[in-house]
């Protein structure tokens, strides 16, 4: 079993506070040790804890509200029915804190001591996706400041969404500098053990750096009315070349490691509204995405149901080790069909919507011609096509929620014919303990910064 030093005991203590029954790691080192032993330790963790956080719910509510999940009991039942309180926020938002954001914070801190160019370049790409992550749930939040958090009174200044933005871009652009330093000296650099995403591939790292600045301009566009941006990017940077590229964190059993949706599978079944997408168009990925329910059929349970006879997420992606996918070739791949759309050059869009398509299939062994031709080789896509698309293939990825908030896609009904939620609530330890920071006037229909009508 892996020792873990001083400098994370209370992060891990803090995890199994929260998650009890997981036994996320059954042994802790109380020792100290260097800062590149310690390094070497932060890196693998950190990963774990980030894909482990993407399907917690942070990640459950989104997909609730984006109808790939419907809760069926307890607080992701009152999740369903749109009836969110601001306590429900609490543990998720200061897991980020606690976990997340301190161990990068700490790993950029120690890389930046050794001269470890890989390591800090590493961070930082981690630090843009998860910075990313929760300011696209939540909206302003605690980023220059955030270690605020770690002292007496913890009631750090807030940070307005569109700078979080600028930040966001300027850890990338740090993290590749590093990346390309490091690639150029003779500083420490990670193996397969320290960097269980890519092993250590720093041209990997870079290009999903690329894919996530991408993800993030396409929200900046519908901000701003403009995707020349995100277009120029596109066309001038190296992003993924194919599935082995793809972002993905794969759980180690013999650290007892578990996916979270194998671990919270009794809360949640699959959204109708998805289900009947799949079964409608005979999609080949249904037996990968779903289970049967107990009449040995595909069924979803619609939004606030309470609906425990539907299917469950499947094998592919909800067994005990199924890996995450952070960001993935299919992804890019739908983002550039959108954005040749947007611009008008509908073969090139056409084109990348069909690889999209079949990237999706691929990931799963999946070859079927006379469905690829009806449904991935089509014609004059449109934004909705691509969207939806799209949102099949990211199944149990919360991007989709973003994607329904910047075009409206797929045409989704709300509980009791209701608007679909935009936003996540502030805890409120925060709104007790920290309300001269805390945004006021917020309920899950506030828009965000990007998110304009």
């Amino acid at each position: 079993m892996k020792h873990y030093p001083n400098s994370i005991t209370l992060l891990l203590i803090s995890l199994l506070l929260i998650f009890p029954a997981c036994d996320i790691f059954d042994d802790v080192d109380n020792g100290g040790g260097s800062s590149e032993e310690n390094l070497k330790e932060l890196m693998p963790y950190t990963q774990y804890i980030i894909a482990y956080w993407r399907g917690i719910d942070t990640g459950r509510y989104q997909l609730q509200w984006s109808q790939h999940l419907s809760g069926v009991n307890g607080r992701h039942l009152s999740i369903d029915r749109y009836g969110m309180q601001n306590f429900h926020s609490d543990d998720i938002w200061f897991f980020y804190y606690q976990n997340i954001f301190l161990n990068l914070q700490n790993m950029i801190s120690m890389a930046t001591e050794v001269d470890a160019r890989a390591y800090r370049g590493m961070a930082r790409i981690l630090q843009a996706y998860s910075l990313g992550y929760m300011t696209d749930a939540w909206g302003d939040m605690p980023h220059e400041h955030g270690m605020g958090y770690f002292t007496q009174p913890p009631i750090p200044i807030y940070d307005e969404q569109p700078t979080i933005y600028i930040t966001i871009m300027e850890l990338l652009d740090l993290g590749i500098n590093d990346l390309h330093a490091a690639a150029e000296g003779d500083g420490l650099m990670p193996g397969a053990m320290e960097d269980p995403i890519y092993g250590g591939d720093l041209g990997h790292w870079e290009r999903a750096a690329n894919v996530i600045r991408l993800r993030h301009l396409l929200r900046m566009g519908n901000q701003s009315g403009s995707y020349s941006n995100a277009i120029t990017h596109m066309t001038t940077n190296p992003l993924f070349t194919g599935m082995e590229d793809n972002m993905v964190y794969a759980y180690d059993e013999a650290l007892n490691q578990q996916n979270p949706h194998f671990f919270f599978k009794d809360v949640t079944r699959a959204g109708a509204f998805f289900v009947n997408m799949l079964v409608a168009h005979d999609d080949p990925r249904l037996p990968h995405f779903l289970t049967t329910n107990y009449d040995d059929e595909y069924s979803g349970a619609a939004p606030g149901s309470a609906n425990h006879n539907a299917s469950s997420p499947g094998p592919a992606l909800a067994s005990r080790t199924s890996p995450t996918t952070l960001i993935c070739f299919a992804e890019q791949k739908f983002m550039e069909a959108e954005l040749y759309w947007r611009a008008g050059q509908q073969e090139l869009a056409d084109e990348a919507y069909e690889e999209a398509v079949i990237a999706s299939l691929r990931s799963f062994d999946i070859e079927d011609p006379e469905w690829e031709a009806a449904h991935a080789a089509i014609e004059d896509a449109d934004l909705e096509d691509i969207i939806n698309a799209k949102y099949i293939a990211l199944f149990l990825n919360p991007e989709v929620w973003t994607d329904y908030r910047r075009t409206g896609y797929p045409d989704l009904t709300g509980f009791d014919g209701r608007e679909i939620p935009r936003r996540l609530l502030y805890p409120e330890r925060e709104l007790n303990n920290n309300p001269s920071h805390t945004p006021e006037d917020v309920d899950i229909y506030t828009r965000m910064w990007w998110d304009e009508e």
